[in-house]
């Protein structure tokens, strides 16, 4: 503690958190983005479980409603692992509204192929059958969804990235771009804001929430009352995926 309030005192600290402001206005408004720049589009959000849209997702979502772009969500399961399926996906439906995604622009399978739980091995062609359903009817023009890795590395968010990534690789999303978020390694996932510089200078497709934005996906993650166990809590203040999110587009 005392290492740290010596840190905050010092000469380094005022130089990086004066990088930090910069990048934090660079990637607010520079317009290299393409889900940023041009025609406004229609963005498909792809998650495994109620509160992925707001632990994972929020910078994306709220960067991309600021810019005008019409946000959908489809949620593969409604998080049934510990038999609060229903009350779950209240919850979700709660936190997207207060994202400020319309909630007949959410939809939430509820399928027994797809059960909640990091035990359970999703099929890849069934999930990409459902995935490719709502693209079309949603009339997706960009698709975003987890990286091979998961950022967690929980199963069912890894096979969202299969399944979306077959559909890419068998030629099945015509003129559908598609971006998956990158998961970063232990230490950068918890250094919060500091963790701007980094993402902004080593990726050009970075989301960074507003101040207000923050707090709207604080008040989000309220919404998940049933997950709101002391561990999560801690996620809310110390997460880069609260305040920043990379994408990378798949080629």
């Amino acid at each position: 503690m005392l290492s740290s309030l010596t840190w905050l005192l010092s000469e380094t600290f005022w130089p990086y958190l004066l990088l930090i402001v910069l990048c934090f206005i660079y990637v607010n408004f520079a317009s290299f983005n393409p889900l940023k720049s041009g025609s406004k589009q229609n963005v498909l959000i792809v998650i495994a479980h109620p509160d992925d849209e707001v632990m994972f997702f929020a910078p994306t979502i709220l960067s991309l409603l600021r810019s005008g772009n019409n946000v959908f969500l489809v949620c593969l399961s409604k998080g049934d692992h510990e038999g609060l399926g229903e009350k779950r996906k209240k919850e979700l439906i709660a936190s997207c509204t207060k994202l400020g995604i319309y909630q007949s622009r959410v939809t939430v399978v509820d399928d027994e192929k797809f059960k909640d739980g990091p035990e359970n091995d999703w099929d890849v062609n069934a999930l990409g059958e459902r995935i490719l359903g709502v693209i079309k009817r949603v009339n997706a023009e960009s698709v975003v969804t987890f990286d091979g890795a998961g950022v967690s590395g929980h199963p069912n968010h890894i096979a969202m990235f299969k399944a979306v990534n077959k559909l890419h690789e068998t030629k099945q999303l015509d003129k559908v771009t598609v971006y998956t978020l990158e998961s970063t390694n232990l230490a950068r996932k918890y250094i919060s804001i500091l963790d701007i510089p980094l993402s902004s200078i080593t990726n050009m497709n970075t989301f960074v929430s507003l101040p207000r934005e923050v707090i709207r996906s604080w008040q989000a993650m309220m919404a998940h009352s049933s997950q709101l166990v002391w561990f999560r809590k801690l996620y809310l203040i110390f997460s880069r995926y609260m305040l920043v999110n990379t994408l990378k587009e798949i080629k």
